[in-house]
């Protein structure tokens, strides 16, 4: 038989549907395509929970030392490896909002980089011009529907007119209310401050004692050290979860899946393919037929997993890379690949002298 031959008896097969290629390909979704969905969605889960510990600036490490934070240093940590934001705060006069004359606004003078860290734990829905942040008080959002503040509505005080730079959120997620109902005023980082915010990620204890480094070591003995949010806990260690979802042998699982289907598949057709042998047909160009029609099959069934995969590792991903989605690939190609070892094993195991045997347990 020539390769022409082999390839058109194949394609004969699975247009007659002596294959089963469409209940063999919905079977190989179905079972190969839960697992890598199953994979997927609980790597999404861990990426999620990162998000969430991130988001909550429970991997913010706050040092407090009055009047011993040096503003420049606290702002240069924000370079170190392993840091994402860093930013000093001290408190500034307090603003009085001419709608408000009875109240008094805190106002917290803090240097730029605590702002863009702010926008990572917080959020902003600030304007920016040249890619830059506008300038101006930043208001924290129950504070900002008090007055009225937003982006491009500024504030009357009783000292002048307060530039609204933008909004953060501040949830009362078990965060220190440091912020809640405050006004931020952006300052240069110059000078002495209280308070140095080091936001460290992924989180790491030993990346995070730089912090020490923006302080006074006279007054080593005032410092205090603490998280931004305690109620997450210390770390979040997403490469150990991700090493121990419940799902991460599903290739494996999907490679035994895949063999099995395959050998099954050939071994529903043994009668025919014992009598192809008996027609002197070769045993390599059956091998080839089978694997042409099963590669058409699996092929189909990989193609409407990969559907479901894709939406698995989209839906709630923080992440927008195609990580999750390669994870879920790499379980459908393992399954893939041995589902086509299966079907030659089961040709390499059907015998022309057991033709007998099988007419007659047809």
């Amino acid at each position: 038989m020539r390769a022409r031959s082999v390839a058109s008896e194949a394609a004969r097969n699975l247009a007659t549907g002596t294959t089963r290629a469409a209940a063999l390909a919905l079977a190989f979704a179905a079972v190969v395509g839960a697992l890598a969905y199953a994979d997927v969605r609980a790597a999404v889960d861990v990426l999620r929970g990162a998000a969430e510990y991130r988001a909550s600036g429970s991997s913010v490490q706050v040092l407090e030392v009055p009047q011993g934070i040096d503003g420049a240093r606290c702002h240069a940590l924000g370079e170190a490896t392993g840091v994402v934001a860093a930013g000093a705060l001290r408190q500034g006069d307090p603003l009085t909002a001419l709608a408000m004359p009875s109240a008094q606004v805190t106002v917290w003078e803090a240097t730029p980089g605590l702002v863009d860290l702010l926008a990572d734990v917080g959020g902003d829905v600030a304007a920016t011009t040249g890619g830059h942040r506008a300038a101006g008080v930043w208001y924290s959002r129950d504070l900002a529907e008090t007055l009225g503040a937003r982006p491009g509505r500024d504030i009357a005080t009783i000292t002048g007119t307060a530039v609204t730079a933008g909004v953060y959120s501040w949830p009362d997620d078990g965060r220190a209310r440091t912020l809640g109902y405050a006004a931020l005023a952006p300052v240069a980082p110059t000078g002495v401050f209280d308070q140095c915010w080091v936001q460290v990620w992924p989180a790491d204890v030993d990346t995070a004692a730089v912090v020490y480094l923006a302080m006074d070591p006279a007054k080593a003995d005032q410092a205090t050290v603490s998280r931004l949010n305690a109620a997450y806990g210390a770390t979040y260690d997403a490469p150990g979860l991700l090493a121990r979802r419940p799902t991460a042998l599903a290739p494996v699982a999907a490679a035994i899946v895949g063999l099995v289907l395959g050998y099954l598949a050939v071994r529903l057709r043994r009668l025919e393919l014992a009598a192809a042998l008996h027609a002197r047909v070769p045993g390599p160009h059956l091998a080839w037929q089978q694997a042409l029609e099963a590669a058409a099959w699996v092929a189909a069934g990989v193609a409407i997993a990969a559907a479901a995969v894709a939406y698995a590792a989209r839906t709630g991903n923080p992440d927008p890379g195609d990580w999750a989605f390669l994870l879920g690939a790499r379980t459908l190609l393992a399954g893939a690949a041995t589902t086509v070892l299966g079907t030659l094993a089961g040709v390499a195991t059907t015998r022309e002298r057991h033709l007998f045997r099988y007419f007659k347990n047809r």
